[in-house]
């Protein structure tokens, strides 16, 4: 049975039928689509590691590269690449019938672990959802249904459908139709298999499509396709659980070798009835289906073959090579209607391909040998059948024939277009007589994008484990390539470790490559003459990141890793590279960058980030310091970080999967965001952060990766709204940039430990974004003799290193006036109650008020060593009793109180109290600073000068009686001055003029000007 809607119910309707149901509408017909922002352009190596991932027909040739397949077509010497690849909620055009002939009601009861019994929900006939499967924009991937690469695929032999098999739990069998582009959406999306699909292989005439599971798995199925929409039904199924290495077509039978196996399968079809007359005569259709027949097989005698392991088969028209891993070459020999296999020569080599075109049969092996063998000489068991033999460096994979040409992937991963007059290991190679893919092959361990111009015209450089050191331009070619030797472990060393490189970087203009390996040596190299500038052990322990500065006149690098540490280097003048730092740390620094020349920012695993001041000593250009300037407390423990676009801001990546933006001024955070996917149901990590702008919406944006589901992210910088993801590495990403060229056009790059690279075009035109602890222990040094570089700096010698001084600009700003807030029912309570008088002068709190009074200006020293008292503890501190009697004596009632407090005679009051209380601490031993003696003097000359201006605009008083006020103040307090001086700085030569004296006439000039 079948749900059908009905008038917003479900309907059980009999779906009995012995015939293919109508298939059902695509639900990507329409529906409005997301328009993703990245697309794929080229993919660069393969992760294809047998004759299962490749394949060809006419003119393209197929490979299989992470979780995605590319298809290259071939035209002269150019070629063209297309993609095939589905998310895994991606929902097929066609459904599949995976049981013939099935009865409305099960029969039995399915095993747990029998993969035919396994029927998805959206597939099953009792689900209780609509017939049509959902819109694939309405689900989201979740990290559990994680990407699964692609193992196997094969081409069908007219060239329209593509098939491609999944590793894994669960894996997929997607068809896929060579008609269009690339493509997202499968045509039919086979779930029956239940642990991996070890190989696809579609028949001579298209018509069937053989399935076959992993060992694990056990499942042979034959499935027969729709010539016209490609919708595939379960025809035959039987079990086979050897270990299978390859899977052939022999006209209609279907042959499986591998480990001490060889089978012959035979795909039987029935008698054919048009589905148009049964319909009519429905007399003739029996109520009860027959049950499906098993496909039938029979075991090759492998004779004396019987403990080889057969790897590949090659076959032309009825005609069949198989050959093994200690190179045989055996064929079969079916004289008494018993079919046997008949070892016909040797070649010596262990066999991993082979491919036949015409009458000759073309032999490759794993460790680089190359071999012809006569095929009608093989066929009648001829040992002298070998045309020639070769040897390459490196082995053959796979391979393949266009129409003419010969298609190889060695062992690096690199796929050969051959002409026929040039093979593999021949002396014609060297003249370039060949197109070639080129690969890493083996894992990438990062990126770096390069800026134009450069020495070698390359977009970007990678690097892996080994040393190779490529720089590639963003069609996939390789501009240069360099090899950084890396020193082997030493024997005694007790930690079993292989030494790797693990970070490399250019220098701004290419002339400089400095990497970095497992061991923490650190090598600086010069591009040009391939002379090694630099070569010691600046870590302990791995070395995690390099960070470069170059301008017109420096060249700054800096080195963090694993032992906790964070080295800093310099280019001095004499143009050698030398270490001037060592900065310790608690914990792991996870990244150092360095912004500009006079600053250098890390981040550790103790949830801190760092920043420190590069200086340099007077007089000495060559010394240089770095010397702590903000301490930024993190939320999490960092993964990543980058700078703004306007190389103020710093954004970081915690483990905790959100985003934070800083301001490296004030050391405040901006914005945080989590990293949510397209649904807003899961949060990722993301690494590798980078930041880019949009010109066409203003806006800026950021780019990282994401290891929990091994996607790229995009995200809106400021707002943190999800713009995109995309996926197609099926490991480990390690590293991604983004690259803008000439035209304006940005180009995503990303690399991973599947030897992979992945260049996408980034367009965010298209729509508007939606919004949406333990530290660990230092390795241990054991891994070799050489010393580690050691130089931190003591407090005493950063002190040498002193920033400028701004306080040279201090006397032209205005000052700064608080006012204090006192409850008002303190106030009124304390001024009713009944409180002691006494002198103010004499009162010994009379000078703490006097201290703490906001209107009072502190003193540099104060403001240099005192830390600033508490703002709440004056806003809540009350007033001394004898204080609030005075005032309480002055004013009638608790509302005239409140009413003067504030005001100008409240000032003036506590101005008088203050300069009280400051002329009995100028009769202490305390020393006195010039400096602030000459604040004081400015600020007692601006007072009486405003003063004066504020008597004669408001006519309050005589100006007899001020003029002889400020005359009296004057001679008091240069008298309590000069007092104060000649006790605590005596003069060094004699006859000199003291400052004090000029400045008190000075104030002598200036108070007897400003009275009249």
């Amino acid at each position: 049975m079948a749900a059908t809607p009905c008038n917003n119910r479900l309907k059980l309707t009999p779906s009995n039928s012995p015939f293919l149901s109508r298939p059902s509408r695509s639900p990507l017909r329409g529906r409005v689509m997301h328009e993703s922002r990245l697309s794929l352009k080229r993919v660069v190596g393969t992760t294809c590691s047998s004759a299962s991932g490749f394949h060809t027909v006419k003119d393209s040739f197929a490979y299989i590269a992470g979780g995605a397949v590319v298809v290259v077509d071939v035209n002269g010497d150019s070629y063209a690449q297309r993609f095939y690849r589905a998310r895994p909620t991606a929902q097929p055009i066609y459904p599949t019938t995976t049981f013939h002939n099935a009865p409305s009601t099960p029969t039995a009861t399915p095993k747990a672990n029998d993969s035919r019994g396994r029927v998805a929900l959206r597939d099953s006939p009792y689900a209780s959802g609509p017939e049509w499967p959902e819109s694939p924009g309405s689900k989201t991937w979740t990290s559990r249904e994680r990407i699964k690469a692609a193992t196997c695929l094969s081409l069908s032999r007219d060239g329209k459908y593509l098939a491609v098999g999944e590793t894994g739990y669960a894996p997929r069998v997607l068809i896929f139709s060579l008609q269009d582009a690339s493509s997202d959406t499968p045509l039919v999306s086979i779930s029956e298999h239940a642990f991996g699909v070890k190989a696809v292989a579609w028949s001579p005439d298209s018509k069937y499509l053989a399935s076959l599971g992993a060992a694990n798995d056990g499942f042979l199925y034959i499935w027969k396709i729709d010539p016209r929409t490609g919708a595939a039904r379960l025809f035959q199924q039987n079990r086979c659980t050897s270990y299978v290495r390859d899977m052939v077509w022999l006209g209609n039978s279907l042959i499986t070798l591998g480990v001490r196996h060889v089978k012959m399968w035979r795909v039987e079809e029935g008698a054919a009835t048009s589905p148009t007359k049964s319909r009519f005569l429905s007399e003739s259709v029996s109520s009860t289906p027959p049950p499906q027949r098993a496909l039938p097989g029979r075991n090759v005698l492998l004779g004396n073959m019987l403990e080889a392991t057969f790897t590949c088969a090659g076959v032309d028209g009825r005609k069949i090579i198989i050959c093994t891993e200690a190179g045989d070459v055996c064929i079969f020999d079916d004289d008494d209607k018993q079919v046997k296999l008949l070892k016909v020569l040797n070649l010596g080599f262990s066999i991993s391909s082979i491919t036949i075109w015409g009458k000759v049969a073309y032999i490759g092996g794993r460790d680089g040998h190359f071999a012809t063998l006569e095929v009608d000489g093989v066929m009648e068991a001829k040992e002298s059948s070998i045309l020639s033999t070769t040897a390459t460096s490196k082995g053959v994979v796979a391979m393949g024939f266009l129409s003419q040409r010969l298609v190889t992937i060695d062992s690096n991963h690199s796929i050969d277009i051959w002409n026929l007059a040039c093979l593999p290991g021949d002396k014609a190679e060297e003249a370039g007589s060949h197109i070639t893919l080129p690969g890493h092959g083996e894992a990438i361990v990062g990126i770096q994008p390069l800026p134009k111009p450069n020495r070698m015209d390359a977009a970007f450089v990678s690097w892996s484990g080994s040393g190779i050191v490529a720089f590639w331009d963003l069609e996939g070619r390789v501009k240069s390539l360099i090899h950084i030797p890396v020193d082997t472990c030493d024997q005694d060393s007790e930690l079993d470790m292989i030494n790797q490189m693990t970070c490399a970087r250019v220098s701004r203009y290419g002339k400089l490559l400095v990497t970095a390996d497992r061991q923490g040596v650190l090598k600086v190299t010069d591009m040009a003459t391939s002379e090694c500038l630099l070569d010691t052990r600046a870590h302990s322990a791995d070395c995690l990141c390099i960070s470069l500065y170059e301008d017109d006149s420096k060249f700054l690098m800096a080195t963090c890793g694993r032992d906790r540490t964070t080295q800093l280097f310099h280019r001095s003048s004499n143009g050698a590279v030398e270490h001037f730092q060592t900065i310790d740390f608690n914990s792991k620094v996870v990244q150092v960058l360095i912004p500009s020349s006079d600053k250098v920012i890390t981040c550790s695993m103790d949830r801190t980030m760092q920043v420190h001041d590069i200086l340099t000593k007077e007089d000495e250009p060559d010394v240089l310091a770095a010397v702590p300037s903000k301490f930024i407390t993190l939320k999490a423990s960092p993964t990543s970080m980058t700078m703004g676009q306007d190389s103020q801001t710093v954004f970081v990546s915690f483990l905790d999967r959100s985003v934070c933006q800083f301001d490296l001024t004030t050391g405040r955070q901006i914005s945080v965001f989590k990293c949510m996917d397209e649904g807003g149901t899961e949060s990722a990590v993301l690494d590798s952060l980078s930041v880019g702008q949009w010109p066409p919406k203003d806006m800026d944006f950021l780019l990282g990766t994401s290891n929990t589901d091994k996607s790229i992210r995009l995200y809106e910088a400021n707002s943190g709204s999800f713009l995109d993801r995309e996926w197609g590495h099926t490991e480990s990403i390690n590293g991604v940039c983004l690259i803008e060229e000439d035209d304006g056009t940005k180009k995503v790059v990303s690399v991973g430990s599947d030897a992979t690279i992945m260049i996408w075009i980034l367009d965010l035109n298209d729509q508007p974004p939606r919004s949406m602890s333990r530290d660990p222990s230092p390795v241990k040094d054991g891994t070799t003799g050489r010393p580690t570089l050691r130089r931190v700096l003591s407090k005493a010698e950063l002190a040498e290193f002193q920033r400028p001084s701004p306080c040279h600009g201090r006397q032209n700003s205005p000052p700064r006036t608080l006012r204090r807030r006192t409850s008002r029912m303190n106030l009124s309570a304390i001024t009713n109650a009944k409180t002691p008088t006494g002198n103010l002068q004499s009162s010994p709190s009379n000078s703490t008020i006097a201290e703490d009074t906001p209107s009072r200006r502190p003193s540099a020293d104060s403001r240099q060593y005192s830390p600033p008292s508490s703002p709440k503890s004056k806003m809540t501190r009350r007033p001394s009793l004898p204080a609030l009697g005075v005032v309480a004596r002055k004013k009638s009632s608790s509302s005239s109180l409140r009413s003067a407090f504030g005001t100008l005679n409240m000032s003036t009051e506590q101005t008088c109290r203050t300069l009280r209380a400051y002329r009995k601490k100028l009769t202490s031993a305390e020393p006195l600073s010039p400096e602030v003696l000459t604040e004081l003097d400015q600020e007692l000359r601006l007072t009486a000068a405003a003063l004066g201006d504020r008597a004669i605009r408001s006519k309050a008083m005589n100006e007899t009686v001020l003029s002889g006020l400020l005359d009296e103040y004057s001679e008091r307090l240069v008298t309590l001055l000069d007092e104060k001086m000649r006790l605590n700085y005596q003069p060094k030569e004699q006859g000199s003029t003291s400052p004090v004296d000029e400045r008190s006439g000075s104030d002598g000039g200036d108070s007897g000007s400003s009275s009249p």
